[in-house]
């Protein structure tokens, strides 16, 4: 539940930070006189739009963690017999692998645009499940990496077996 908070704060943060630069973008780019920009920003959340504004805001930042956020499940993966497959679905993807926590790899976004652009939650979990492992992060990451994990075990059966 405090992950969930910390996510839902985090994103209400990134569309203040973003609306406030587009207010800001908007004062610089006015052509009759030069308005300022917390003028500007005040009387738009002062308005009836500004409050709906406001609403949609934290409404966004409450159901971002439940939809921005995902597990998804690879099956016929074995953490150690696949861990190079894994490892190069990450980094594909621009991961690193970061260290070990129980039988669960983990794995951070590789830079710092790219955290920045994850809002710093680039955590990417890959544990042991039932017949397979299962991706647990950042949904359009975990998305991404299992559809090419998929495809790398499904690539290793063409694989010359001695």
């Amino acid at each position: 539940m405090g992950r969930y908070i910390v996510r839902s704060l985090k994103y209400l943060l990134f569309i203040s930070v973003l609306y406030i630069a587009l207010v800001w973008l908007m004062s610089v780019t006015s052509y009759s006189e030069k308005v300022d920009m917390w003028l500007l920003l005040e009387s738009q959340l002062r308005s009836e739009q500004g409050t709906l504004l406001i609403v949609a805001f934290i409404a966004l930042a409450i159901f971002y963690p439940r939809f921005g956020f995902m597990r998804r499940k690879v099956e016929g993966v074995d953490i150690t017999r696949d861990r190079i497959r894994i490892d190069n679905a990450m980094r594909v993807y621009g991961f690193m692998f970061v260290g070990m926590e129980g039988e669960t790899l983990v794995y951070r976004a590789n830079g710092v645009i790219k955290r920045l652009s994850f809002m710093y939650e680039d955590r990417v979990e890959v544990r042991v499940v039932d017949g397979g492992v299962e991706i647990d992060g950042i949904r359009r990451a975990v998305a991404r990496i299992a559809f090419q994990l998929s495809a790398y075990i499904d690539n290793s059966r063409f694989e010359d077996k001695e």
